[in-house]
């Protein structure tokens, strides 16, 4: 099957990934970061989307992973998401849904998904974090726009620094 996020067990996910943590405090206590702000420029969905594009194409699809917690929401839950859903997103989440039989949390990052995943965490309906490891990073979830983006190293940081600055995604860049 040609999945849109094809799932990958915790065990794997635990064995490629280092840069991960249960909560923001701990994210920011562990590692060096700074934040992607997209909420004070003009298509700040569009610039934050393009600029995990990049980020993927740097990485490849093999060194991407994404969580995407749908299958633990309750029903009322999930009700609610796919209400909030634009059409085109609704139809992705459907196919989703007919792939992936698996109740994991843990996905490999398709380019195909990444439109998607964006407009569900700047639009606040479900909040993905997404993995890199490559060039090692973790982009948390949104909060107003804002992106925390953590690293293990200053080289890692500075590639993405400078990244995020062709985005207009650092203040005072623009």
């Amino acid at each position: 099957m040609n999945y849109l996020l094809k799932p990958i067990g915790e065990e794997i996910f635990g064995e490629n990934v280092s840069i991960r943590f249960k909560t923001i405090n701990e994210g920011f206590d562990k590692f060096k970061s700074f934040m992607l702000d997209g909420k004070d420029i003009d298509n700040g969905e569009k610039r934050l989307g393009a600029f995990i594009d990049k980020v993927f194409e740097l990485n490849g699809e093999e060194n991407s992973y994404v969580d995407f917690y749908f299958s633990r929401l309750d029903k009322a839950a999930k009700d609610r998401l796919i209400s909030a859903l634009i059409s085109e997103d609704r139809l992705v989440l459907e196919r989703h849904i007919r792939e992936v039989k698996d109740e994991t949390i843990y996905f490999r990052l398709s380019k195909e998904s990444i439109p998607f995943l964006i407009r569900l965490s700047t639009r606040e309906i479900l909040f993905s974090t997404f993995y890199f490891t490559k060039f090692q990073c973790t982009i948390w979830g949104n909060f107003d726009m804002k992106f925390p983006i953590f690293f293990s190293n200053e080289d890692n940081m500075k590639l993405y620094e400078d990244i995020a600055r062709e985005y207009y995604l650092i203040p005072g860049t623009r």
